[in-house]
């Protein structure tokens, strides 16, 4: 049997090899103050419309539901940082960090096999692993934060003190006992900037995120409309949300762009999408050319022009009423066309196109917004 202290520094050094900037080692038990905190969250009904989130706290903490077999938890972090977001050409709908290039998922995953290759080879031994970015029913953060990457901050992200939140989470389940580290330790302090920040008022209380109210749920795991009182405070986010890292002083001082060009905004969408041509999108084919292998294909096709709606309609562009008006006449979306139609409204000077709508819409819930919308336009 390996040493379990040899054994760690060899997962470091590997891991660091293969392009990991955090590496963190914790036992296979289950993760108990972690499904406390979820089990608190799931019964003040924060979860929204995620139903694997709902999923019993026993099932999500105990990583040896996932593996047997399972000794060790190597946590891993890689800076996903793709440096400042630019401003807004006017047009565009903007993208979360993290989603500007290469589907991370993917990324990771492939590395994360070549790096139990290597241990294997290493260490002379077979080992039995799982691995996983964000794809299976565990607590991946409370995993990370007890191997030590860092400490939950008020927005609930995982913050290193070395690098801030900017950072993917994956993880190697394996059958090795590995030297574990102490737990990620760390403090806001009394800042309390990104509660201050977020529009929605979503970080109820310090690590405490209503999914109901966050913007990077609403844009992005949502698959019905977004509740009409939140749309103008979405922005022009059209996927995701990044204003509880952006002020982050941790993020400001210690944010460290990403070494892995999968993640630069020149592999995939990039910080800002056209609204106008996101908004001309009328097949799943088409969608998936345009998206496929970012993460942008997460909430749909129906759901990514619905975002781009309510940018449209929050910035006030007017360059987009022909798409809107297209969207409205002929997609095959109620989704899409109702949230066009409060677009129309916000925007002006469409009351033609929404009142040829309303005469031919058959959903009930598409027809309401385009009432609304003409109501907004003194018509009616």
């Amino acid at each position: 049997m390996e040493d379990p202290a040899r054994a760690r520094r060899v997962v470091e050094e590997l891991a660091r090899a293969a392009g990991f900037e955090l590496v963190g080692v914790t036992g296979a038990e289950p993760l108990a103050e972690g499904g406390e905190r979820l089990r608190r969250w799931q019964e003040a009904g924060m979860a929204a419309g995620m139903g694997y989130m709902r999923r019993p706290a026993e099932l999500l903490c105990d990583p040896r539901r996932l593996q047997k077999s399972a000794r060790s938890v190597i946590s891993l972090g890689v800076s996903y940082y793709p440096g400042e977001h630019p401003e807004n050409p006017g047009d565009g709908g903007r993208v979360a960090r993290y989603a500007w290039g290469r589907d991370y998922h993917r990324a990771i995953k492939q590395r994360l096999l070549g790096l139990r290759r290597d241990l294997e080879a290493r260490l002379g031994c077979r080992v039995r692993a799982r691995a996983f970015t964000d794809a299976v029913p565990l607590l991946e953060r409370s995993a990370a934060q007890r191997a030590g990457l860092g400490f939950f901050g008020r927005n609930s992200c995982l913050i290193n003190r070395a690098m801030g939140s900017y950072f993917f989470i994956a993880e190697l389940l394996v059958d090795l006992e590995l030297e574990p580290d102490g737990p990620g330790e760390g403090t806001c302090g009394r800042c309390t900037r990104c509660m201050d920040r977020c529009p929605t008022g979503a970080i109820k209380a310090p690590g405490v995120v209503d999914a109901r109210l966050c913007i990077s749920y609403l844009t992005i795991e949502n698959r019905g409309e977004i509740p009409r009182p939140l749309r103008p405070l979405v922005g022009d986010w059209a996927f995701g949300c990044d204003l509880c890292q952006e002020v982050c002083p941790y993020n400001r001082r210690k944010a460290k762009r990403s070494r892995w060009p999968e993640f630069s905004a020149e592999a995939g969408a990039g910080p800002y999408l056209e609204i106008t041509e996101v908004l001309g999108i009328r097949s799943e084919e088409e969608f998936e050319r345009r998206f496929a292998g970012t993460p942008l294909t997460r909430p749909g096709r129906a759901g990514l022009l619905r975002n781009c709606c309510v940018a449209a309609g929050n910035l006030r562009l007017e360059a987009a009423v022909p798409a809107l008006a297209g969207c409205l006449r002929e997609d095959p979306s109620p989704l899409v066309r109702g949230h066009a139609a409060w677009a129309l409204g916000e925007i002006g000077g469409a009351e033609r196109e929404l009142s040829e709508a309303a005469r031919r819409e058959a959903d009930p819930w598409c027809r309401r917004e385009i009432e609304l919308a003409l109501a907004r336009a003194g018509v009616g």
